[in-house]
């Protein structure tokens, strides 16, 4: 759907509203001739038109990015596992690409220094100690695409063999800005578009990272 199109339907469907409104109150008011009420029903849904359709339009705005982020929900969301055995006692370096302006660590980041991950070190990347890491838990930030009416981004999380350079598992978290609204999905957010979610905080980048490590299950990629 191109950006024109998308536009109309935005505001075909923010008007409904407000066109429904004006006829009750047509029926409601008696007005003497018709002349007088066709008057009224314009100048009434004139006002409510500039009353209503700024916050109408947003929420529909919002509603038609969550239905524009919904295939890549289900294209990206699932994260995949490939290690072919357990990873225990592993050492970490994150590298992090965009992720924060100034630089400094993501929110993520202390979640995978919980003791149950199993880790023995985890270093981010400029640490002289990071250089011993055995595995690169590699992050990037890239905007995947965006028009007139939508920017899609993502963080898009790998965890890499250092010695082999291979691909142990691969995860994205996604969101739209579709005005003043966004949603999410992936790995911190769930497979299903939300405006809920604690990303970058929470539990969902430590959960992957988990798996990751837990080797082969049915949940791994084919």
């Amino acid at each position: 759907m191109n950006d024109l199109a998308l536009g109309s339907i935005v505001l075909a469907v923010a008007a409904v509203p407000a066109a429904l409104l004006v006829l009750l109150l047509a029926d409601v008011v008696k007005l003497d001739g018709a002349g007088q009420r066709q008057r009224w029903i314009r100048r009434s849904a004139a006002v409510l038109a500039v009353i209503a359709l700024p916050s109408i339009g947003t929420e529909v705005w919002g509603w038609a990015g969550a239905a524009h982020l919904e295939p890549l929900c289900q294209a990206y969301a699932a994260p995949e596992f490939h290690a072919r055995r357990p990873i225990g006692s592993a050492t970490v370096r994150v590298t992090t690409a965009g992720l924060t302006a100034d630089g400094s660590a993501p929110a993520w980041l202390d979640s995978l220094r919980d003791p149950s991950l199993g880790l023995a070190a985890l270093h981010r990347a400029g640490d002289p100690l990071a250089e011993s890491a055995t595995l690169d838990l590699d992050v990037r930030r890239i905007v995947h695409h965006r028009n007139l009416w939508f920017t899609v981004s993502m963080d898009r999380f790998r965890l890499l063999d250092r010695d082999s350079g291979l691909t142990l598992a691969a995860g994205d978290e996604l969101w739209v800005d579709a005005g003043d609204t966004r949603y999410h999905c992936g790995i911190g957010s769930g497979p299903i578009p939300t405006r809920h979610t604690t990303y970058p905080a929470g539990e969902g980048v430590a959960g992957f990272l988990r798996r990751a490590l837990a080797g082969p299950g049915p949940d791994t990629a084919r």
